[in-house]
């Protein structure tokens, strides 16, 4: 019936003709436009429900392949739902399409988050909820900006989601502010096989494998239920990508491998303190803290360790340390920090001067063998809103939310020099990253490139309670030891702490805990053989850096401004 019609027929009639147009094929039609036309029958509103249930597909094989979930399977598929979502519509509409998908895609991934704003900011629960609505917004644009780019490409060029959707993507990835980092490598963070490509370009080539196999497989699907046609480029693509990359992961570890057997070790013992914020924060508590990972490290000295790591101002006597050159509390002081061990230690601790500013550091410090407070780093990166207040006044902020604070940012990468072995004969120089700098590609890889033989990260996560948060922090970390061949060791408060090999591979493991709510626990810790990798030794991205993201932003434009390609 037109819209013309005047007569609207009655509710049974209408439902009847509706369901025999979508399922009845004119005798003359070609059987190879048959799907398609039924498509097209439909009406507008079961179409748009239609997009509207690939893009939720799309937003759970994003959540569902997150390590925490670790169906990391879905990601060969989950950006098929995403493109099947925003095919043919105008750039716009695909904009908003895209940003459903990623709104409820960071809403359910990230629903940690609201545990943070209830711990730290003791927020209402509708509170809790806005703000991680406006949080997942944000976030969402990594799916709408790409969505609209790619819709507009193809009407300006012509060409297909085969070569524009692995650009697009990479590009968002690579532009795309971040509060979080969410790269979608994270869906392959324990499959070390598919991540080796992240040596050559960084996180963001993984994306690129990802999607070149989605859009291969989604395009070939198309062709073959819209038009029966064997799209075999398409096909070619995904095949290859499918077969390559993995073939490329084994070669690579293998070769890997000969480089680690053949570079010296060095044994290093993880501590894992397993106290919670509220036991930090308890003055009472602090004497007991520290005698815990006191008794943990004996443990592991006792075990071979030659060097020992605390986590983030796992020290819990803030201020009681210079900043500059120094040497350990005496024996008879309480908050001596070497006690029952005798290696170095590589430690969190909260540091002041007053002469220099108001505010205090969050530093990583050196205690050598005897007794003396060697290299120190500070955070460059303070978490926003939790550890540094940007825009606003901080003091005004801090009385607002009275669990933040406002630390001093550091001036840049710097390697740790640590010294082994009869008089420190033995010096080697680890990348400290601090909290979620392990989760910052670009960053680690300045710290690599201050020439170290190991990545260390002292981290506190407690504020997440036990959450998958956890789990998600951990798995983006392991991409900084394949971007650049360095071992990381991270020692977290209450875990997880991990060692991973620069391979990518999760060699040892401690889960977290929630002291918090379970109670005291004594401190864990494992010791790890770490091959120390030359310092001079570069992978090609932490030679090149943004090169990769920069050649295919290039492309993009270039493919954007030469228009339409002729047929």
């Amino acid at each position: 019936m037109s819209e013309a019609d005047p007569t609207p027929p009655s509710a049974p009639s209408a439902s009847l003709r509706a369901a025999v147009a979508v399922l009845q094929v004119p005798k003359n039609m070609s059987e190879k436009t048959a799907l398609h036309a039924r498509l097209e029958r439909l009406p507008p509103r079961q179409r748009g429900l239609l997009r509207v249930a690939c893009v939720l597909l799309c937003a759970a094989c994003m959540v569902l392949g997150s390590p925490d979930y670790s169906q990391w399977y879905l990601g060969f598929v989950g950006w098929v739902f995403w493109l099947a979502a925003i095919e043919g519509l105008a750039p716009k509409k695909a904009f908003w399409l895209g940003w459903l998908c990623g709104i409820a895609t960071v809403f359910f991934g990230f629903f940690w988050l609201t545990e943070l704003l209830i711990r730290f900011a003791d927020f209402p629960g509708w509170a809790t909820m806005l703000v991680h609505f406006i949080f997942a917004a944000f976030q969402g644009l990594q799916w709408a900006v790409p969505a609209a780019a790619l819709n507009w490409l193809r009407r300006r060029t012509g060409r297909d989601v085969l070569l524009l959707a692995p650009l697009v993507w990479v590009a968002g990835e690579a532009v795309l502010p971040h509060i979080f980092p969410s790269y979608l490598a994270l869906m392959w963070c324990w499959q070390p096989l598919w991540l080796q490509v992240a040596e050559i370009g960084g996180v963001t080539t993984v994306g690129m494998v990802q999607l070149l196999i989605n859009a291969g497989l989604y395009a070939a699907l198309r062709d073959w239920l819209l038009a029966r046609t064997v799209n075999r480029r398409a096909l070619a693509v995904a095949g290859a990508t499918l077969v390559g990359t993995p073939l490329y992961g084994a070669v690579r570890m293998a070769q890997i491998d000969a480089m680690l057997a053949e570079s010296p070790k060095l044994k290093v013992g993880v501590v894992q303190g397993n106290f919670g914020i509220t036991e930090w924060g308890n003055p009472r508590m602090k004497f007991q803290i520290l005698r815990r990972e006191q008794q943990g490290s004996a443990r592991l000295e006792a075990e071979g360790a030659e060097v020992l790591l605390w986590g983030e101002t796992a020290y819990p006597f803030s201020y009681a340390l210079p900043r500059g050159d120094g040497f350990d509390l005496p024996q008879a002081n309480p908050r001596r920090v070497r006690r029952d061990f005798t290696i170095p230690l590589v430690f969190g601790v909260v540091t002041a001067d007053r002469k220099v500013s108001e505010f205090a550091w969050n530093t990583a410090r050196v205690l050598e063998a005897d007794g003396r407070l060697g290299d120190s780093y500070d955070k460059v990166y303070p978490l926003w809103f939790g550890e540094y207040t940007p825009l606003v006044d901080p003091h005004w902020f801090k009385e607002m939310v009275p669990s933040a604070s406002h630390i001093n940012p550091g001036p840049g990468p710097k390697a740790l020099r640590v010294h082994t072995g009869p008089e420190g004969q033995h010096e080697w120089r680890l990348g400290p990253l601090i909290c979620y700098e392990d989760i910052l590609p670009r960053f680690a890889r300045g710290v690599a490139a201050e020439g170290i033989h190991a990545f260390v990260n002292l981290t506190n996560d407690s504020w997440f309670g036990k959450s998958k948060e956890q789990d998600q922090h951990m798995g983006l970390a392991v991409l900084r030891t394949i971007e650049n061949r360095r071992a990381l060791l991270r020692s977290v408060n209450a875990g997880i702490s991990v060692y991973v090999d620069p391979a990518g591979r999760v060699l040892q493991r401690i889960d977290s805990t929630n002291p918090d709510e379970d109670g005291p626990l004594p401190a864990a810790g494992f010791v790890a053989e770490v091959p120390m990798i030359d310092p001079d030794y570069r992978t090609l991205y932490t030679r090149t850096g943004e090169l990769f993201n920069a050649l295919v932003l290039l492309g993009l434009c270039g493919i954007g401004l030469r228009g339409r390609r002729r047929e």
